[in-house]
């Protein structure tokens, strides 16, 4: 089939079918790929995101809890053991999580990997932190026993003193011999230096302990020693049973004492044992929740990738098939546009001829001078309707305008009033920024609180040894020393819950600031459609009024056209001579309508072809009549064509 054998409607519909094939793959194609990285979206979303949700979550309570263990293997306050203990239990319920989606999601496969190692490192913290709190049970255990040798040691010593300074005085009021004075005054010289020593090796105890640097319990080993030897010179000129019996109880106590200091220097080294074994396993606990934190963002980092390029793809194929389609288009309706061109242009050089005959004859028109007449008169009467129903348009257009105005009004008064809201909104989230900055101030100064609680403890601890080594003299200020030790560790608890509050205080701060920002984006986006809104308002307005007096106009030209009109009537009399020229020449006329008629696809009937001149000149009255009563004038000069077009059925 040739392309010229076509109609108008084919050649439109062939060229539109080649646009819409390769529309629809261009559709496919872009639907394929935007698919492809929905995938990836929905994969993210359900498996990568859950991960390094999960992962942070391990890291975050995994951090919590290594802080309480470490704060309670350092002063061993039962809070901070509690504290460890709930974080301990966070990690295990994020672990269970972080089971239950590797199971839910298989490809997660560092999530797989990561869980079994992590749960192997738990448990072995776990292990560390019992041996933790078994080895503080022991370091008390240890301390009540130094403190009982201690008072032990100081009732014997001093009751040895006392009886021994006690008969001096009694010796020396009796006027006793030099030697048997001699040998008194050596026992009390002896007695001091035992409880010179004993005071020495509870000094370097309790500031090992203070200090934590047990390496100076190395030094009670010469003091040992020098207490030892002094008890035992003392008891080889002792001869009192009484005597004998508290020289053996200080004996009894110091080596008591000795023990739980060598128990101390162990416990010491279990302690950094432990410690070590905690952080070992923390450390591979940490290694292995970052590896799965990294992994997760690197995938996610991967998918974001991916589905960027295919969307880069897809746009630029989308691209260049939109640029083929508007090609084959110009292309297309290129050849469609010529090819009716040339057949419209042979028609109307022919029906050019035609109606340069028909113009000729047109001046000897009569036979429709009264039709003609008749119709001005009724155009006349419609033209008055028209005028009437024109009036009432010109005044209801005349109010749209008045209440456009109205509006326009009332909506710069709102796109005032969203102006002025919008400045408020800009000072709140100023406000909110400066909230935002006062708790980060707040979190400083309560860190600062916290360090301050620690100091006062460690000096609360020194002044508990001072204190010790004073004896009874120091008894109250050892007393007073404790409260403020105990002051300092509530005032680390509070500092730290004070320090939780603040953050949670933080971090509503700038949910609040983001909100404001939200809400400020917000009223920015009305202000801009209340603006759109004032300017079409405004347009409106001008468009009615200009449209009010366009009315007015056309009202007025109504009413020359009816003038004109009347005048029509009048002259359509003088119309007279040339109507069977006229029906000659449509005979002209129908060939070229039918060769159009042919071009778009419409068939003629064969009533058409055969009907002889005259007939349709008959016809031509009534038709012409009918059709043009209401018409202006020059629509007219072919009655044989409108009414042969009407008749046969030709462009229905």
């Amino acid at each position: 089939m040739k392309i010229s054998s076509l109609t108008i409607g084919q050649r439109v519909a062939l060229g539109f079918t080649f646009l819409l094939i390769l529309g629809a793959g261009l559709g496919g194609f872009a639907t394929w790929k935007m698919l492809s990285g929905a995938t990836g979206a929905e994969f993210l979303a359900a498996a990568v995101a859950p991960q390094a949700e999960v992962a942070s979550a391990l890291a975050g309570a995994s951090s919590k809890t290594q802080l309480a263990a470490r704060t309670y293997g350092l002063t061993g306050d039962p809070a901070q053991l509690a504290l460890a203990e709930k974080h301990l239990s966070a990690v295990e319920t994020a672990l269970l999580s972080a089971r239950k989606l590797a199971e839910e999601q298989p490809s997660l496969t560092a999530l797989n990997e990561g869980v079994g190692a992590a749960e192997r490192a738990l448990v072995d913290y776990t292990i560390q932190i019992k041996a933790t709190v078994a080895n503080m049970a022991d370091i008390n255990n240890i301390r009540t026993k130094l403190d009982q040798e201690a008072g032990n040691f100081l009732t014997g010593i001093t009751a040895y003193f006392d009886n021994q300074d006690n008969k001096l005085a009694e010796e020396i009021a009796a006027g006793a011999p030099t030697a048997k004075l001699e040998e008194r005054r050596y026992k009390v010289q002896l007695a001091n230096q035992v409880m010179d020593a004993g005071n020495a090796v509870r000094v370097l105890a309790y500031k090992s302990q203070a200090l934590r640097q047990p390496e100076l319990l190395k030094d009670a080993g010469a003091y040992f020693d020098k207490l030892e030897s002094s008890r035992q010179q003392a008891l080889s000129i002792t001869t009192q049973e009484e005597n004998l019996k508290q020289l053996a109880v200080v004996g009894t106590a110091a080596a008591n004492y000795k023990a739980a200091i060598a128990d101390l220097i162990i416990n010491d080294g279990e302690v950094k044992t432990i410690q070590e074994a905690r952080l070992v396993a923390a450390s591979e606990f940490d290694t292995v929740v970052g590896n799965v934190l990294d992994r997760s963002i690197q995938r996610t980092l991967d998918y974001a990738q991916a589905s960027a390029s295919e969307l880069s793809t897809a746009s630029r194929l989308v691209i260049i098939g939109l640029i083929g389609m508007v090609l084959l288009g110009v292309v297309s309706a290129f050849l469609i546009i010529r090819g009716v061109n040339k057949a419209l242009t042979a028609t109307a050089e022919s029906l050019s001829q035609g109606s340069q005959q028909v113009a000729a004859a047109a001046s000897q028109v009569s036979s429709a001078s009264q039709n003609l007449a008749e119709g001005s008169s009724e155009q006349a009467a419609s033209l008055e309707e028209i005028s009437s129903s024109i009036e009432e348009l010109t005044s209801m257009t005349k109010r749209n305008a008045d209440n456009a105005q109205s509006g326009k009004v009332s909506a710069n008064q709102a796109r005032t009033a969203a102006e002025a809201g919008a400045a408020e909104m800009d000072r709140m989230q100023t406000a909110m920024n400066a909230i935002q900055q006062s708790s980060h101030d707040i979190s400083k100064i309560i860190k600062t609180i916290d360090e301050i609680a620690f100091q006062t403890n460690i000096l609360a601890l020194n002044a508990a040894v001072e204190a010790a080594r004073a004896g009874e003299a120091g008894a109250g200020f050892a007393v007073v020393a404790d409260e403020v030790r105990s002051l300092a560790q509530r005032s680390a608890v509070a500092a730290k819950e004070t320090a939780d509050k603040i953050a949670d205080a933080t971090t509503r701060s700038a949910q609040g600031v983001e909100l404001s920002v939200r809400v400020s984006a917000g009223l920015q986006h009305i202000l801009e459609k209340n603006r759109e809104v004032d300017r079409l308002v405004a347009e409106v307005a001008t468009a009615s009024h200009e449209q009010s007096e366009g009315l007015s106009q056309i009202n007025i030209a109504i009413t020359q056209m009816d003038k004109v009109t009347q005048s029509n009537a009048a002259s359509a009399e003088e119309t007279a001579s040339a109507a069977e020229e006229l029906n000659a020449q449509s005979e002209e006329l129908r060939n070229s309508s039918a060769q159009l008629a042919s071009l778009v696809g419409v068939v003629t009937t064969e009533d058409v072809h055969t009907a002889p001149r005259h007939a349709l000149a008959k016809s031509v009255k009534p038709a012409r009549i009918e059709k043009t009563a209401l018409r202006s004038p020059r629509l007219n000069t072919a009655p044989a064509l409108h009414a042969a077009t009407a008749d046969s059925g030709m462009f229905r």
